[in-house]
């Protein structure tokens, strides 16, 4: 279960600004340090996503390049999940890029906003969109966030009123509880890397969230669809790089070697499969040396 998480501003005027943080404890040890923000800067230069391990911390985070109105006064954001040794960066990819997202509304006009007054939103987004889909999905979650919703509607007009007990409709038909059934499908489907079904069963997930007005979380599970449709072709690619990396050691050519394994490493951080990320990079980073020691001593 993450422990906490952190935003940094990347101004137009400045190198950067640390707009809050939130730690499920209330209090840590944590902070980012001009060292540690320009290992993230410099890491998200080359990716998206990215997981730094520390001596006590592990942190997988999400550059996100702002749009609009705040554009002008910022180029970035980068969102930080503070995780545990058990935490699986991949099940937070998209639950990242949402928070962010939410961050970006106009209506909370996050420049503005005291430290303390940041932090306080920042809670809300962490429990919104940074909380493991998995127990957001459950049955009883999805229920109670559904009759939140129908509260509200109460209080409109007609057609909300009218929307409102169709919500209610679904939910004693059991709706929700479809909800859970499609999501854990996906998920044992990822298992089992039958990607196919697992895009088809975030979907159908999608859909009914959509229908039962939960449009976060409808969001989450497309985004998933979407990525789930894209790993078979990434893995395909970088298996192929792999086997010329492979080859080019053989042959003795490690210059091609070396290339060839930062781009699978490449291709593994767009997985968010950081295990093989890093399994990549050392081994182009030792090719790298070797030829370079290689290259010396021939032209001596």
């Amino acid at each position: 279960m993450p422990t906490g998480c952190f935003v940094v501003l990347l101004p137009t005027d400045s190198d950067y600004k640390i707009m809050g943080y939130y730690f499920k404890e209330g209090k840590s040890q944590f902070e980012i340090t001009n060292d540690l923000f320009l290992r993230l800067n410099l890491d998200h230069s080359k990716s998206d996503y990215n997981l730094l391990k520390l001596k006590e911390d592990r942190i997988f985070s999400y550059v996100y390049k702002l749009k609009g109105k705040l554009a002008r006064k910022a180029s970035a954001i980068i969102i930080g999940l503070l995780m545990t040794e058990e935490d699986e960066p991949e099940k937070f990819r998209s639950s990242l890029k949402e928070a962010v997202e939410a961050l970006e509304m106009p209506s909370l006009n996050i420049l503005s906003k005291s430290k303390e007054e940041f932090e306080f939103i920042l809670k809300d987004i962490y429990f919104e969109h940074l909380e493991p889909l998995v127990d957001i999905l459950q049955p009883d979650a999805l229920k109670n966030n559904i009759i939140n919703i129908t509260k509200f509607m109460l209080s409109g007009g007609k057609k909300e009123r009218k929307i409102a007990q169709n919500l209610w409709e679904k939910i004693e038909n059991g709706e929700h509880i479809k909800v859970s059934d499609f999501y854990k499908s996906a998920e044992t489907a990822i298992k089992s890397l039958d990607y196919e079904k697992a895009a088809k069963s975030y979907n159908k997930a999608a859909e009914l969230a959509e229908e039962l007005y939960i449009m976060d979380i409808a969001a989450s599970l497309k985004e998933k669809a979407e990525f789930s449709q894209k790993i078979p072709e990434l893995s395909k690619e970088r298996e192929k790089i792999v086997q010329e990396a492979r080859n080019a050691l053989r042959n003795e050519d490690f210059h091609t070697a070396y290339t060839s394994y930062r781009k699978a490493g490449e291709i593994s951080k767009k997985l968010v499969q950081f295990d093989k990320e890093e399994e990549f990079r050392l081994k182009s980073k030792a090719l790298e040396d070797f030829y370079k020691i290689d290259q010396k001593y021939k032209k001596e």
